[in-house]
């Protein structure tokens, strides 16, 4: 099927309007919306369950998306909107140097009980609580993906994983992995442990378990896990820690109080990942 593909002939026509918003998080939020930025989260948005409302895009960029856009299928074909590079900033007001945008629409709310991302043995659940800077969340989406967890859940504290700062940090994982962002916190990991999981804070605070002396115990297992990180500054609440099965930490010299939040998750992740595909 062809591609919707409209030529811009002047910046000030209404139809890119909600472009002119994209550096606005609150009011991209209040319209429904939020935006992709290059060609790989732009891809991975078409890809996606959400549904693409639009692309602004230079030429060099829609020939690279061409493919993507004629998988989405006819019912999915978003309005491709083709400008040159300084159309693209006049009205957008700063520079891609990527040439390419997307726009997507935001899920409507969803009800406090719905169904949460379950874990798998071997495909952990990442829960976030109070991550509020985007780059961290978007990180850690990305390692998420990267080691195969199920999912991830976030406090309603929690910075937006459809954030464009958050898109752009996860290589566009965000919009693949299954996440929900919780209504009740921390009484949502009561709902975590009922489904089965087991729920592990990471956490320097004693007692907690050293990660290689944790996961050496589970080589093999079929326990399913929830790994719980807390916020950059004061790590996970001890409300929170009340509702945790175990806490593990990770060794590090005496000298460096803690790790950025992205990288121990990143660490955990591939820890338990490599200790669920050995043998027992």
């Amino acid at each position: 099927m062809p591609i919707n593909r409209i030529r811009v002939a002047s910046v000030d026509d209404p139809r890119l309007d909600d472009f002119r918003i994209v550096s606005d998080p609150a009011l991209m939020r209040d319209r429904g919306l939020f935006v992709a930025e290059g060609r790989l989260a732009v891809e991975r948005l078409l890809a996606s369950r959400f549904r693409t409302r639009s692309l602004l895009v230079i030429d060099t960029a829609l020939d690279g998306l061409a493919p993507a856009l004629a998988a989405g299928g006819d019912e999915r074909r978003p309005d491709v909107y083709v400008a040159d590079s300084a159309q693209l900033r006049l009205v957008t007001g700063f520079r891609f140097h990527r040439g390419c945008l997307a726009l997507g629409e935001r899920p409507r709310a969803e009800p406090p009980d719905a169904e949460l991302p379950r874990a798998a043995p071997g495909r952990p659940l990442v829960v976030l609580e109070g991550v509020s800077d985007p780059d961290n969340v978007g990180s850690i989406f990305r390692n998420a993906a990267a080691f195969g967890a199920a999912g991830v859940v976030l406090s309603p504290t929690c910075a937006d994983p459809l954030y464009r700062k958050a898109i752009r940090t996860s290589m566009g994982t965000t919009l693949q992995l299954p996440f929900r962002v919780a209504g009740e916190w921390p009484a949502l990991l009561a709902r975590v442990r009922d489904a089965g999981a087991r729920v592990i804070a990471l956490t320097p605070l004693e007692p907690a378990t050293e990660i290689e002396a944790f996961v050496s115990g589970r080589r093999g297992s079929a326990t399913r896990l929830a790994l719980l990180l807390g916020n950059e500054g004061g790590g996970v609440s001890r409300d929170a820690l009340d509702l945790c099965d175990e806490r593990v930490r990770i060794d590090i010299e005496p000298a460096v109080d803690s790790l950025n939040v992205a990288h121990a998750a990143a660490i955990a992740l591939q820890r338990i990942r490599a200790v669920s595909a050995s043998p027992p």
